[in-house]
């Protein structure tokens, strides 16, 4: 299961939308009821997703500066919980955690690529030095440079598929 989300409101509005959270898309979601209570649950554990209601914000901005810094990863969404509708919020949630996920994806893919790629290159340059030493090698040092040689064509061909 993803982390959990965050939902810092007073406990009168959070209730509602934390339910259609849990019921609507299956997951986790913490309360907490004020800016001391949000900061402290984002300093003992991670989250996928911060809500925030805009009161906070709007009363406490360096509060709700520091409730962003402490957010790590995890974006913060600014809503007004009073006017807002639960399913409207489910919505946006949902769009956000779609959009972190494919953020990530796309993060994982570059990864792989950069990784994928320096060890392609680190292979290549092994592979055309040890056949260059094997072709001054003398007869001790063959048998062992073959066995580099022919090991590092495996690790290259395993990096193509």
């Amino acid at each position: 299961m993803p982390s959990p989300i965050l939902l810092i409101a007073p406990e009168s509005t959070a209730q509602a939308v934390a339910d259609a959270l849990r019921q609507s898309l299956d997951v986790a979601v913490e309360t907490a009821a004020n800016r001391r209570a949000g900061l402290a649950a984002l300093r003992r554990r991670e989250f996928c997703l911060v809500l925030l209601d805009e009161s906070f914000a709007a009363t406490d901005a360096q509060g709700a500066d520091l409730l962003y810094q402490n957010a790590a990863s995890a974006p913060v969404l600014e809503i007004n919980f009073i006017i807002t509708g639960p399913q409207r919020i489910v919505r946006q949630v949902r769009s956000a955690l779609t959009r972190r996920a494919h953020d990530h994806a796309q993060a994982h893919t570059a990864v792989t690529a950069a990784l994928h790629s320096k060890l392609n290159s680190s292979l290549t340059g092994l592979l055309l030095e040890s056949q260059l030493a094997l072709r001054e090698a003398g007869p001790k040092q063959e048998e062992k440079l073959k066995q580099v040689v022919e090991l590092a064509g495996k690790l290259r061909n395993q990096l193509r598929m």
